[in-house]
């Protein structure tokens, strides 16, 4: 028995690298429509989920989080066409390990369209929001235009 809650408590998760261009690639290849936007995010950072000290497995796969998002989405060959819409952040938990996000920072956001929602995903193992950097604009903008779009590891 001892063992057995030894190897439980010192399993760890471990992600593949993800970036930008495997954000985008994805995207693309998906049968959703995906909006990019370089922008903000406000929400409600209490109702973030939070791992359960006494038991980690508790914490729901899944909180959806109403949210604002405001900046400037990919219209054509550049971030341009300014945008003030609401959406739902979508926490995604694996046990004790939870997707996250600061309200307000400067991202760039794949924001899938599902029906009337504009949906953003923080996974547990990353998702489809970046820091809103030179690089990963660039990034984004060489996948956009047709040119290297390099995903963090090979596939």
């Amino acid at each position: 028995m001892v063992v057995t809650i030894f190897a439980n408590s010192a399993a760890a998760l471990s992600c593949l690298p993800w970036g930008p261009a495997d954000a985008y690639l994805q995207a693309a290849k998906s049968d959703s429509v995906y909006n990019i936007i370089a922008g903000e995010l406000r929400f409600d950072e209490s109702l973030l989920p939070q791992s359960h000290a006494d038991n980690p497995n508790d914490t729901p796969p899944l909180t959806r989080i109403p949210a604002q998002l405001s900046g400037k989405m990919l219209d054509g060959k550049y971030f341009s066409g300014r945008v003030k819409v609401p959406a739902v952040l979508e926490v995604e938990c694996l046990g004790p390990w939870c997707g996250g996000m600061a309200s307000g920072t400067d991202q760039v956001f794949f924001a899938e369209q599902r029906g009337q929602d504009l949906v953003i995903r923080a996974g547990a193992c990353g998702g489809f929001v970046f820091a809103d950097t030179s690089e990963v604009r660039r990034q984004v903008l060489d996948c956009h235009r047709g040119k290297a779009c390099e995903p963090a590891m090979p596939r």
